[in-house]
């Protein structure tokens, strides 16, 4: 949750609630975290209980994909967005009516969390779209009087959660075909 913006009065309950800590916590306005909430950095700043009006201890990021995206990694484009990996990340992801994610090989993922994520992240995907996995490839026909056709390879699969994620799926998700068979020789 966001600390009060000005001129709301701002508690150290309040501040210690926001980094996760009890409300009847003993702390300074000069604890390494209370500063880099209040964004005082490292040291030298002199800081006071003003500089925390409208904090949270958490990057939010909101992306709509609105148009066909290729091998999406939730956590590779919150970093590109400014989420520095080590603040908790709150991200919902929505991906429009009729677009496409997919992959562009059976070996990775149409949709991926991505891993490794600080305590406390919440992720949320509203599917209204497609989220497919790549195709697999057909075989190759027979040669010659009598050969037979080589099998068809896998399918990709569309969607992997490495991290807690609350999915609303309005649209589909589904791995890729696998491929046909090739034909016999003539």
């Amino acid at each position: 949750m966001t600390l009060p913006v000005s001129p709301n009065a701002i508690s150290f309950g309040a501040i210690s609630t926001e980094l996760g800590l009890s409300a009847t916590a003993t702390r300074t306005l000069n604890d390494a975290d209370g500063r880099t909430l209040a964004g005082a950095g490292a040291s030298g700043t002199t800081i006071s209980i003003s500089m925390f009006h409208g904090k949270a201890n958490a990057f939010t990021f909101t992306q709509t994909i609105s148009t066909n995206t290729t091998n999406y990694n939730l956590k590779s484009a919150a970093i590109t967005a400014g989420w520095n990996q080590t603040t908790k990340l709150v991200a919902t992801i929505t991906i429009n009516a009729g677009i496409y994610v997919y992959s562009t090989s059976t070996g990775s993922y149409s949709f991926d969390t991505g891993s490794t994520f600080p305590v406390g992240t919440t992720l949320a995907l509203v599917n209204n779209g497609i989220i497919l996995g790549a195709g697999g490839n057909g075989g190759a026909g027979g040669i010659g009087n009598g050969g037979n056709g080589a099998g068809g390879s896998g399918a990709g699969p569309a969607f992997i959660a490495r991290q807690a994620i609350s999915v609303t799926n309005n649209g589909t998700i589904a791995g890729g075909g696998g491929g046909g068979g090739g034909g016999g020789g003539g």
